[in-house]
């Protein structure tokens, strides 16, 4: 008799520990559906220490890092990441979500390890070889830029991700001409997006067209007001120029706007 009473305790014991596990995972997905990621957070942490196996564990950890990521807390969202692959090494959502923080954090190599590692498993995974273009972009590699914008150009003749990456790239190659044609044929199809008025704006800019520059950056002002980068960039012109002050009331907007003083370079 005792050792009956003994074992169903056991039994309603392990059934108490899954049902909280299922219980806290469904309040932080609930929690995720209406933006409150902190609560979401806090709900993913708990229910990593009720997981009974490694799928548990895996699904409250990838949770937990998407709720910081989505803070922008990038680092414990990494951190959390790892935790998961360590797990299970190759699975491609983890590895391409952990790629993408890499890239935000400017942790190159990691992020290109990552990446080929996907590529490896799903060559024909976009994402993360229109990512992969862009850090050979950044790096110099142009052929290897080269290769993947043309796989890229095949699959996605018309995304404008790829062709707004095939524009930057030129523009690193100091091939202004070409970066130029591309960034116009792409305004005047899409008229309301403010990146690629921005993109041109660089493009000009880095050629000393200053004034040209400046058009543009009111254009993306214009569609995007709210954007504390826009004012920025708009205070690195008027800098160029000789404005002190219009440069300064740029400043002051981009910090009205919610960047952090330090990050403003001039």
């Amino acid at each position: 008799m005792r050792n009956i009473l003994s074992l169903t305790l056991i039994l309603i014991a392990i059934a108490i520990k899954a049902q909280n596990y299922s219980t806290i995972c469904q309040k932080g997905i609930e929690h995720i559906k209406n933006n409150d990621y902190a609560k979401a957070a806090k709900c993913f942490n708990e229910a990593v220490t009720k997981s009974s196996n490694n799928h548990e564990k895996i699904y409250a950890l990838a949770n937990l890092a998407y709720s910081y990521q989505m803070q922008n807390d990038l680092p414990k969202a990494l951190k959390e990441y790892d935790k998961a692959l360590e797990i299970v090494p190759n699975e491609l959502t983890l590895l391409q979500q952990r790629a993408n923080i890499y890239l935000q954090l400017d942790s190159i190599g990691p992020a290109l390890d990552d990446y080929n590692t996907l590529l490896k498993h799903e060559p024909s995974n976009t994402g993360a070889l229109l990512c992969r273009a862009h850090i050979h972009t950044n790096t110099g590699e142009f052929d290897k830029a080269w290769k993947d914008y043309n796989q890229l150009q095949i699959w996605l003749p018309d995304n404008l991700s790829v062709r707004l990456g095939i524009a930057m790239l030129y523009q690193k190659e100091k091939r202004y001409d070409e970066s130029m044609m591309v960034l116009s044929a792409m305004i005047e199809e899409n008229p309301g997006i403010a990146e690629l008025y921005i993109a041109r704006s660089n493009l000009e800019r880095e050629q000393g067209h200053n004034e040209l520059a400046m058009l543009d950056l009111e254009k993306a002002i214009e569609i995007d007001p709210n954007n504390a980068n826009n004012y920025i960039l708009q205070g690195i012109i008027y800098e160029k120029m000789g404005k002190k002050d219009a440069a300064r009331k740029c400043r002051e907007k981009a910090i009205t706007l919610g960047a952090e003083s330090k990050t403003i370079g001039f």
